[in-house]
């Protein structure tokens, strides 16, 4: 996948939309996001880590095509923003240098914090089990805006050389600071599952989980050990704005 197929794959079924002049919809939602990114092996996730998800209102559009009683399309326009600090206890954990030449090791309390700002592109298949009830299967692609992530190391030791910071006494006097967010890439692709309640004809109720696909950092990034992967959830609720059948 990349970013060519999925702009061709949205335009594509944008059109199949609007070039239909019966049975398609038009609305508006406003919802709530939480999440993060997750370090991809799970193993690099220390077994005491912590991590604070803040919640960030989205917001978007959405054109939705009816088939038949069971089946729809629909695809979206929407803002949202991803936002997690995190803590951890780390023991030589490895910061290498750009051509991987040499690392800085650190032991001791990591604080990282996330943001990222992104417009999301998904198309989506909905089913609907009955009146009211509809399961949601899509793929998505989105434009990340700003990217944020820096981790504050505190309270512990600094070292070249890993056999320091392997058996370095913790809490320690020393604190660093690495800022990756120049090494965040700009666009993002992955799945998303989730339902849909109608409340009436005009107001639905929504929620779905999103899970990225491709690491948040530029392909060339190996300065860290491991990579990491956008994961959603979102909620909110939908107003059809116009509809006609």
């Amino acid at each position: 996948m990349n970013k060519t197929f999925f702009v061709l794959l949205f335009l594509l079924s944008f059109t199949s939309l609007i070039a239909q002049d019966t049975k398609w919809q038009f609305s508006s939602s406003l919802g709530i996001d939480m999440g993060g990114a997750i370090p991809l092996p799970l193993s690099e996730v220390p077994d005491d880590a912590k991590g604070t998800p803040k919640l960030k209102p989205n917001l978007g559009i959405a054109f939705q095509r009816n088939f038949n009683e069971r089946w729809s399309l629909g695809t979206e326009l929407s803002y949202h923003t991803l936002s997690i600090d995190a803590i951890v206890n780390v023991v030589s954990q490895a910061f290498w240098s750009d051509d991987r030449s040499y690392a800085t090791y650190f032991s001791g309390e990591a604080y990282s914090s996330t943001e990222l700002q992104f417009i999301e592109i998904p198309i989506q298949a909905y089913y609907h089990v009955n009146s009211r009830w509809s399961l949601v299967l899509g793929a998505y692609y989105s434009v990340i805006l700003k990217g944020k992530l820096e981790t504050e190391g505190r309270n512990g030791w600094i070292s070249a050389d890993k056999n320091d910071t392997d058996t370095a006494p913790l809490p320690g006097t020393q604190n660093t600071f690495f800022n990756f967010n120049d090494e965040l890439d700009n666009y993002d692709v992955g799945m998303l599952l989730g339902y849909r309640w109608k409340v009436s004809e005009r107001v639905h109720l929504w929620g779905r989980f999103n899970v990225g696909f491709k690491s948040i950092f530029v392909p060339d990034f190996n300065n860290i050990d491991y990579e990491m992967y956008q994961f959603r959830f979102s909620t909110g609720v939908s107003f059809v704005m116009w509809k006609q059948s």
